[in-house]
């Protein structure tokens, strides 16, 4: 029996806004995105809602949106700063340990997505896989790395402790 798109949307639609905001490190963008995505799914919501993982299938339609719009803004501000000088903001997507998440924030941006689509998102891999079109495998071992880079980052005398990055992590999301 396919999913019913309100019960989905409520329950799912406010972790895909905090999920995407740490992708791309800004709010406004992540929620034009994810609304997008959301018209997107619903408009196709017999065949989306069917899927294992529809979930899956709107993370994926919202990363590519959010980087599109996030391309044509750097291409915006270029042009922009090339006539009038403009100072960026930003704010922390989330809150918790500011540490940990500035520390996300430095990750290559596929290793980024990987982990704030776990930690955040609370997906799964083979989700993740899903959402970004990549192996199950390749999952795992961006999250291996993320959680070895974290930990030097963290805490230098642990440097091995993958476990300690991830409880970091799910504590602060808790």
């Amino acid at each position: 029996m396919p999913l019913d798109f309100e019960t989905w949307y409520k329950a799912e639609y406010p972790r895909l806004v905090n999920t995407l905001a740490m992708v791309v490190g800004g709010r406004a963008l992540a929620a034009d995105a994810a609304a997008e995505a959301c018209v997107r799914a619903l408009s196709r919501w017999d065949r989306v809602g069917r899927m294992e993982r529809p979930g899956g299938w709107v993370y994926r339609v919202a990363l590519n949106e959010a980087r599109r719009r996030a391309k044509r803004r750097t291409t915006e501000y270029r042009l922009l700063t090339e006539h009038l000088p403009l100072s960026p903001t930003s704010s922390p997507p989330v809150e918790g340990d500011v540490e940990l998440w500035a520390a996300v924030a430095e990750l290559p941006d596929r290793t980024r997505e990987v982990v704030v689509l776990r930690y955040v998102a609370d997906l799964t891999e083979p989700a993740i896989a899903d959402a970004l079109g990549i192996r199950r495998g390749s999952v795992a071992t961006l999250l291996r790395r993320a959680h070895s880079r974290l930990g030097e980052q963290l805490d230098p005398h642990h440097q091995t402790e993958e476990m300690q990055t991830e409880e970091l992590i799910h504590a602060d999301n808790q």
